[in-house]
């Protein structure tokens, strides 16, 4: 994969979200649109592709504002119908619903306020997911923890899709990733997945290494 689209839609979204956060908020929501960024998402939503997989029912945990991971899923999968972001920072709802309004409006993404790692996902909105997405493993504890609060709302053959990094080098500069991994085997054996479909490694611009697992 080697672009995202960029329509005029899409531009007057971003531009409405930019322009409606402000100080703090502006500086989050331009560090969220990084070169890094964008690779990693990419190189997630290309591996899914070459897998031959059809999401419909997207959890998508710990997406932040989540501007490039949506309109990369919709876009490349058309049997998608719901993407719901599960999030515990209240600061990033609603700059996130302008930068995704288009999503927003047809009723196909949604932020649900929820501290993933101590309550359920499950809601009377929510359907059951077919598909988990974390692209934040390093940001919370192992993936089983999830999966303890949360097995009644996701299918038992569910696809879990799973990014972290090997930061625990650079711990002092950032302190929110307290579950860095050293390879892919650690980021799968942390999710219990007994099903791997594909791993690997990436060097990203940032210089930091990203790890992706997907499997059941």
């Amino acid at each position: 994969m080697e672009y995202l689209k960029y329509t005029p839609e899409v531009a007057k979204d971003w531009k409405n979200g930019i322009n409606f956060s402000e100080g703090y908020l502006r500086k989050r929501v331009l560090n969220s649109m990084n070169e890094s960024q964008l690779v990693s998402k990419m190189w997630l939503v290309e591996e899914l592709l070459n897998l031959n997989v059809s999401p419909i029912n997207i959890s998508l945990l710990a997406g932040w504002f989540a501007q490039y991971i949506t309109p990369l899923l919709f876009d490349n999968f058309k049997t998608i119908e719901w993407i719901e972001n599960f999030e515990i920072d209240k600061d990033i709802k609603n700059i996130s619903y302008k930068l995704n309004k288009r999503y927003k409006d047809n009723k196909k993404y949604k932020i649900t306020m929820r501290n993933i790692m101590f309550e359920s996902i499950a809601s009377l909105s929510s359907p059951n997911f077919d598909t988990v997405i974390n692209c934040s493993c390093e940001h919370m504890y192992p993936m089983s923890k999830f999966r303890e609060l949360s097995n009644n709302i996701v299918s038992s053959n569910a696809l879990y899709v799973l990014q972290s990094s090997n930061d625990n080098h650079l711990q002092s500069s950032h302190d929110e990733h307290i579950n860095c991994v050293n390879n892919v085997d650690e980021l799968a054996d942390q999710a219990s997945l007994v099903d791997v479909m594909y791993s690997g490694e990436k060097l990203l611009p940032n210089g930091r290494t990203r790890f992706v697992v997907i499997g059941r």
